[in-house]
């Protein structure tokens, strides 16, 4: 429908009228002159043509919105405004236009002749909501007179009892002035709508969440009952829109109940099939309920279905990463950063989850070409540093790292926090530069007490090298009060003792350190395997030393430990420790 045909609608004109009054004022004007000749002398006088008042305003309306949508057309809003108040002079009650003349003058800082407007429209249409809908937004938010907005926004509801957006107004109002048992009636008198519009229970819905979170509390299982209330009642409704049974599935699963979200997902997608995020939305319900490779089936589809779809990708990655799979996730972030190359946080990411996965070339390639991409962000040069570091590129690591703490010192200095020390005293531990490493390492204990990483490894760096052993005993007992059932930690206070000549000691607590740790470690089994052969337990030192080989088969000193003393075992060891 064109413009012309909009405007003979809203001014209550056919469309072909018009067209057909021309056409017949024409053929009468043209008989006209015939049927004078053949009337009687007393019916050839013409009769006066009169145009009724309401006529008269409905042309005039006509004219002036047409001239209204020409100038709108040719020279812009501004132009058009006088014609459009023209019209709302002649109908007041043209709400829709009465908005727009209201919002122009807004813009323009002509907040008084905006509300004349509004109100004209209000008293000319009482029975349309939208007029008192905006005083009520004018009142609350421009002039910040909530008793004034209060009154209007009742006056809509009132209109409209099945319109969120009045329960909003008031409910922005009721908070604004302190009067939350008002706001709390706002939900109950809803509960008492015989409204079966969904979309109206998912807007209370959304508002009850607003209030919950806006006391800044975790939500609880007794306000999570309040907003499914709501939420069931949008479920019941008869009306069964994708978009609408979308957002009642989120509200299922945000409080635990992915079965019911799936459900409703999958009645969203079978009237939609391309409604969008649904399939990912579908895929976090099979990973809540364990089914990570239907998760993953549904996201491989969408990535078929879109080689583009940047959602999908990221979703895979995070899939692989809740199930260990770095080296998968890798894989999705890469095919993701070829879309999105110019977003710092997907290199960040890529950077980060390669170094989990033990692939150093491509986090320092990365690193890399993420410096160069983006050189006014020194976190950059950070994870660069530690990726050569990985690599084994000890002295540029260490020249990398600084450069992170001199940039860093100028342009972001809350970068330089424990975390960034214990990477630097770590990286210049693996260079061999050890009276650094602990001076930086005692940095990262001083800004960051309460963490144990770096007493833990400060103490095995002073353990292993067999020196300052009580000031490393001090240490691993504060990692330890901290994580008691580390079994990194209980490692290292096993082989502060190993080093202290106690081995009956250092093999109580080795063996200790294995049971806590999730999977066996080499090194701890080394240790075990060296605190046995020092109390001449041979055998159980040799069992010890082949489980430490068959994890790392690559490490000479292990090698070297069982060729030297399998000679002294007649054959291998069936005792288990």
């Amino acid at each position: 429908m064109n413009k012309c045909s909009a405007c003979l609608q809203r001014l209550r004109i056919p469309v072909w009228i018009p067209v057909l009054a021309g056409a017949v004022v024409f053929s009468l004007s043209a008989f006209a002159s015939q049927a004078d000749f053949q009337l009687s002398e007393g019916l050839a006088s013409p009769v006066p043509f009169e145009i009724s008042e309401w006529a008269e305003k409905t042309a005039e309306a006509h004219a002036r919105y047409m001239q209204a949508i020409f100038d709108e057309d040719s020279n812009g809003p501004d132009m058009a405004l006088e014609s459009k108040k023209g019209v709302l002079a002649l109908d007041p009650g043209f709400c829709d236009l009465a908005l727009d003349v209201a919002q122009h003058h807004l813009r323009r800082g002509e907040t008084p002749e905006a509300l004349s407007i509004l109100k004209d429209a209000t008293k000319a249409s009482p029975q349309n909501p939208s007029a008192p809908i905006a005083l009520a937004n004018i009142y609350l938010h421009y002039l910040e007179k909530p008793i004034l907005a209060e009154r209007f926004a009742t006056l809509a509801q009132n209109i409209d009892p099945s319109s969120s957006t009045s329960y909003e107004i008031l409910w922005e109002v009721y908070h604004a002035t302190g009067q939350k048992k008002k706001a709390e009636g706002l939900f109950q008198k809803a509960l008492k709508s015989e409204t079966k519009n969904p979309a109206f229970w998912l807007d209370l819905a959304d508002l009850r969440l607003r209030d919950t979170k806006r006391s800044k509390r975790a939500i609880s299982p007794g306000d999570w009952e309040k907003i499914l209330t709501l939420v069931d009642r949008a479920a019941k409704a008869d009306e069964k829109k994708p978009e609408i049974l979308s957002r009642t599935a989120d509200y299922y699963f945000a409080c635990g109940d992915a079965a019911s979200a799936s459900e409703l997902y999958k009645e969203a997608l079978a009237a939609r099939p391309s409604l969008a995020g649904v399939k990912e939305k579908l895929a976090d319900c099979h990973v809540f309920n364990g089914d990570n490779a239907a998760a993953a089936a549904l996201l491989e589809e969408l990535v078929a279905e879109n080689p583009l779809n940047l959602a999908a990708y990221d979703h895979l990655a995070r899939l692989h990463i809740q199930q260990n799979e770095p080296t998968k996730a890798l894989s999705r972030m890469r095919q993701a950063l070829l879309i999105a190359p110019i977003e710092p946080r997907r290199y960040e990411e890529i950077i980060r989850t390669a170094l989990r996965a033990g692939d150093e070339k491509n986090a320092l390639q990365y690193a890399d070409e993420a410096e160069r991409r983006f050189p006014y962000l020194t976190g950059f040069t950070l994870l660069r540093a530690i990726s050569l570091s990985q690599s084994k590129q000890h002295a540029a690591a260490l020249m990398a790292f600084e450069r992170t703490l001199v940039e860093a010192s100028n342009s972001n200095p809350e970068m330089l926090d424990g975390t960034f020390y214990m990477a630097y005293g770590a990286a210049a531990e693996q260079a061999g530069h050890y009276t650094k490493a602990a001076e930086l390492i005692k940095v990262a204990i001083s800004m960051e007490p309460n963490n144990a990483e770096p007493c833990n490894f400060l103490a095995y760096m002073w353990a292993d090298r067999g020196e300052n052993l009580e000031a490393a005993y001090e240490l691993v007992g504060r990692a330890l009060e901290l994580e008691p059932g580390n079994g990194a930690y209980i490692d290292t206070l096993g082989w502060i003792y190993f080093r202290q000549g106690r081995y009956a000691e250092a093999v109580s607590e080795l063996l200790r350190a294995a049971a806590n740790l999730e999977k066996p470690d080499p090194v701890v089994l080394e240790h075990i395997g060296d605190a046995y052969e020092k109390l001449g337990k041979t055998t159980e030192a040799l069992m010890y030393w082949q489980k430490a080989y068959g994890i790392d088969p690559k490490n000479p000193s292990l090698a070297e430990k069982i060729d030297l003393h399998s000679s002294k075992v007649a054959k291998q060891p069936d005792a288990q420790p």
